[in-house]
């Protein structure tokens, strides 16, 4: 079980060494990833460039997803939404995904620690149980948004402290984790949390606005992205149900 819980909030701040990483970028893409293997995804690739994506696509004959200023990149099967991860479309393939801030914040998790799993509300249950299945320190990692700190990411840190507090009696927080902690019990309505956000609002121009209600939906899944391999400085990550979700 966890024995201390941090907090990265920004972008601009190291990732510290720890047993274990939970990654976040609500809106969207950690919450696109969990969609993507409950739909049936195969396997999930995260790349943190689109020529590595469609490379790697290529190579592996899988579907490319993703987005750049909020849309797909020219060529890409899907964008970065989670209403797109529909099981006629993903069942079986492996996707390639990169995105612009939650794709990155994978890749720097996984610089530093072993164990890695993205996470949202979405799946925050299933991601607080495989935490407590773990052996040592959790660090919680928020994507961010261009360098700086995110309401959206910083809410669902939140979420996932008060979860692992619930569950595991002892745990440490640093002062990260109390902050995001602190957040999300000032605001119980996740929809309006999110909403609130620069991430949120930046949608509203794509006529993407209605992922915003997907992604504030909690505990919809069961499934929680854990990585499992690495290639070319792309990281794989396949479909883990914790018991008890």
């Amino acid at each position: 079980m966890p024995f201390r819980v941090s907090a990265v909030l920004s972008p601009a701040e190291p990732v510290p060494p720890a047993p274990v990483a939970l990654v976040v970028d609500v809106i969207r893409a950690t919450t696109t990833a969990a969609y993507l293997l409950g739909a049936g995804a195969r396997e999930l690739w995260l790349t943190g460039s689109v020529e590595a994506a469609r490379a790697l696509a290529a190579r592996q004959g899988a579907l490319l997803a993703g987005e750049r200023g909020g849309l797909p990149p020219e060529g890409f099967d899907l964008g970065n939404s989670p209403r797109e991860a529909r099981p006629e479309r993903v069942r079986g393939r492996a996707v390639v995904m990169t995105t612009t801030n939650g794709t990155r914040a994978a890749l720097r998790a996984a610089g530093v620690v072993p164990e890695v799993a993205l996470a949202a509300l979405a799946n925050a249950g299933a991601a607080v149980r495989w935490a407590m299945e773990r052996e040592g320190d959790v660090v919680l990692v928020a994507a961010g948004r261009e360098g700086r700190v995110a309401l959206d990411d910083a809410y669902v840190l939140g979420a996932l402290v008060a979860g692992l507090r619930a569950r595991v009696p002892g745990i440490e927080l640093d002062d990260g984790a109390r902050l995001a902690e602190a957040l999300f019990l000032a605001h119980p309505d996740a929809r309006s949390a999110l909403a609130a956000s620069a991430a949120a609002r930046a949608l509203e121009p794509v006529g993407l606005a209605a992922d915003v209600e997907v992604c504030a939906r909690t505990d919809a899944l069961a499934v929680l992205p854990v990585l499992a391999g690495r290639e070319d400085g792309a990281l794989r990550f396949a479909p883990v149900y914790p018991k008890g979700v």
